[in-house]
C-alpha cells in the first residue's frame, strides 16, 4: 500500500518523503511500463477508513501523531452505502482518501531489477558470505562465496540482515524484527458483487483488492518475532476483522497465507545515507512497514549521495546511519 495520507508516520520527515516517493513511483510505473513493458499492478482507487461509531472517530483522531497531508473526504452512513455497498451496513461513516494507491510488491521488486538490468546493471542471486572489505581509506570492495569484487562504493540495503553486515565493519546500526501475517482470498464471478473495489484501511485490518484479482488481508504485528510461520490465531484474527467490515468475505475462496518480517529501528526512522566513518559505505534499510512506499525516494536519495550531494543538502541529516551512536543510544 502506498498509504501516504492514511499512515500515521513517526516523523514529519518521513511523511514528506512518503509524498515524494508516491509521486516518483507513479512516474516510474509509467516509465517501466512504456520503456520496458513491466507492470507493477498499480491501482489508484483510494482508501476507506471506516468507523463503527462517533466515539471511534474521536479516538482515531486523538491517537494520530501526524497531521493529514491531504484532508480526507467524509462519507456519512448514507454515502457509505451508496459508494461502498459491500461494506458493513452498520458502518457509522468513513474517511475516503481518493489519492491513495497500491501495487503488487513482488512485481515492483522484479520491475526494479529488470529495469536496472536494461540500463546495464548486473543482478547476481544466491551469493553467500558477503562481507564489506575496508581499510583506512574506506571501502575497497566485498568478499563473497564466489570470490572478491573490487569497488569504491557499497550500499547496504539488506533489511534485517543490514545490522549484521554493518557489524562486520564495526558499525552498530540496530534493527529488530516485527513479524506480520497476511492472507489472500478470491471472489468467484458468482460473488463478484461482494468484492471490495477499493482498499479498506481500518484500525484492525487492511483489506486490499489487488490488480491480479486477489484480495489481501493484513496484517498482524508481532514484535521480536523473526520466524515466517503462519499461526491459526493470526489467520483467525484477520478473517474475523475482514468479515466484520465486508460481510460478503465469508463467500470468498481462501487462497493462501504467509508471513514476513519488518525491520524496525530504535527511533522509528530508516537508515538512509553515507556512513561518515567509512568512506564509500552507504546504508538504505530499516524502513519498518514502509519499505515499498519509500523505495523510490530511497533510491533517488542514494543516487544523489553517490553523485556527491550531502545529507545536509538533501535535508535528510536525521536519517544518517550513525546517528544513534552520536546520540548515545548505541555504543
Amino acid at each position: 500500500m502506498l498509504a501516504v495520507d492514511s499512515e500515521d508516520f513517526a516523523h514529519p520527515l518521513i511523511s514528506k518523503l512518503a509524498r515524494q516517493s508516491r509521486k516518483l513511483l507513479h512516474e516510474q510505473q509509467e516509465q517501466m511500463a512504456t520503456r520496458y513493458g513491466v507492470e507493477i499492478g498499480l491501482q489508484r482507487h483510494g482508501f476507506l477508513t471506516p468507523f463503527r461509531s462517533y466515539s471511534e472517530i474521536s479516538s482515531y483522531k486523538n491517537k494520530r501523531n501526524s497531521t493529514w497531508s491531504t484532508e480526507p473526504v467524509w462519507w456519512d452512513r448514507y454515502a457509505v452505502q451508496q459508494e461502498a455497498p459491500w461494506l458493513n451496513r452498520d458502518t457509522y461513516g468513513a474517511y475516503y482518501r481518493p489519492f491513495e494507491s497500491e501495487v503488487l510488491p513482488v512485481h515492483l521488486t522484479q520491475a526494479y531489477a529488470e529495469s536496472a538490468q536494461a540500463m546495464g546493471a548486473r543482478v547476481m542471486e544466491g551469493i553467500r558470505d558477503i562481507r564489506v572489505k575496508t581499510n583506512e581509506h574506506g571501502v575497497q570492495g566485498i568478499t563473497t562465496s564466489i570470490g572478491e569484487m573490487r569497488c569504491k562504493h557499497v550500499i547496504i540495503a539488506a533489511g534485517l540482515q543490514g545490522e549484521e553486515l554493518m557489524r562486520h565493519v564495526d558499525l552498530s546500526l540496530p534493527v529488530w524484527s516485527v513479524k506480520g501475517e497476511i492472507a489472500a482470498v478470491q471472489f468467484s464471478a458468482e460473488h463478484a458483487g461482494y468484492r471490495p473495489d477499493r482498499t479498506v484501511y481500518a484500525e484492525d485490518i487492511y483489506i486490499v483488492p489487488k490488480a491480479n484479482g486477489e484480495v489481501w488481508l493484513g496484517a498482524t504485528s508481532l514484535p521480536g518475532r523473526s520466524d515466517q510461520n503462519v499461526s491459526v490465531q493470526g489467520v483467525q484474527k484477520l478473517l474475523a476483522a475482514a468479515t466484520h467490515w465486508v460481510p460478503g468475505m465469508k463467500e470468498a475462496q481462501f487462497l493462501r497465507a504467509w508471513a514476513g518480517v519488518r525491520p524496525a529501528t530504535p527511533d522509528g526512522l530508516p537508515y538512509i545515507g553515507a556512513c561518515k566513518s567509512i568512506h564509500g559505505l552507504y546504508a538504505a534499510f530499516g524502513h519498518y512497514r514502509n519499505g515499498i512506499l519509500l523505495s523510490a525516494i530511497t533510491g533517488r536519495l542514494i543516487a544523489e549521495l553517490l553523485e556527491g550531494r550531502s545529507s545536509e543538502e538533501l535535508g535528510i541529516e536525521e536519517l544518517c546511519p550513525e546517528r544513534l551512536n552520536r546520540k548515545g543510544v548505541v555504543q
